[in-house]
């Protein structure tokens, strides 16, 4: 598939690092790159609100001809993101860990192996996001103002319980990033997890970037089409209403 005018890039920032490091390699010519903040993710419905509406403030550029979206399925999140003038393109992956890795299959083996790890990235790390010595205090950050002193225990407590089914840490990285690697062996340690590292593939963010984006790994929507979960919950591109 080929469209008249630039690519442009809409991506979560949790790969900031990732990106940065491919974009100028060679076959890559991008004509801008918009990041969304990964929080988002925790909300799908805003998630959705927030691409659609960056979506139509990028096709106001009548030099940008494709959209690449550097999203997983991201619970459900895309779902339902339409295109309007540029067509979108967007990996055919779960979530920012099954692209670094290079597709769901790898992702899916490893869980089968060791169904309790939660995975660790630069960007997970950067973003403050990971189980771990800082956690407690970012949540308490980040409801203090929001809530009385009872609710934000509550909360707090809460967030420790989601945690308590996993038993190993597997960080997965592409940059080389040391400094994340040894803050995930330090979270590893506080929780009592065992700590995994795992080479990332950087083929699908890669070829996102530089196509051609085959169908078996990637999905593009045409103008007039939006995000559908087609049968044995394949993405498939569905007519708008």
């Amino acid at each position: 598939m080929s469209a008249d005018g630039g690519r442009a890039v809409l991506a979560c920032d949790v790969f900031a690092d990732e990106i940065a490091r491919l974009q100028s390699g060679p076959g890559i010519s991008l004509h801008s790159v918009t990041w969304l903040e990964m929080g988002l993710h925790d909300h799908p419905e805003n998630l959705r609100k927030c691409i659609q509406e960056t979506i139509s403030a990028i096709e106001r550029d009548p030099a940008v001809g494709t959209i690449l979206l550097a999203y997983g399925l991201c619970g459900q999140g895309l779902l339902g993101i339409r295109a309007g003038r540029c067509p979108l393109v967007l990996p055919r992956a779960s979530d920012c860990v099954a692209i670094l890795l290079g597709g769901d299959a790898r992702r899916e083996a490893m869980l089968k192996d060791s169904p309790h790890t939660y995975f660790y990235t630069p960007g997970w790390v950067r973003g403050k996001r990971v189980p771990g010595p800082g956690r407690e205090a970012h949540v308490r950050a980040m409801y203090t103002g929001k809530y009385d002193d009872e609710m934000i225990e509550e909360l707090v407590g809460a967030d420790r319980e989601a945690f308590a089914p996993y038993t190993r840490a597997c960080y997965v990285d592409i940059t080389g990033d040391e400094r994340a690697e040894h803050y995930s062996r330090q979270c590893a340690d506080c929780l009592g997890w065992d700590f995994h590292r795992e080479d990332g593939d950087p083929s699908m963010l890669r070829d996102l970037l530089a196509g051609p984006w085959d169908e078996g790994n990637f999905l593009v929507v045409p103008p007039g089409m939006h995000v559908a979960m087609g049968p044995n919950l394949v993405l498939q591109a569905a007519a708008d209403p």
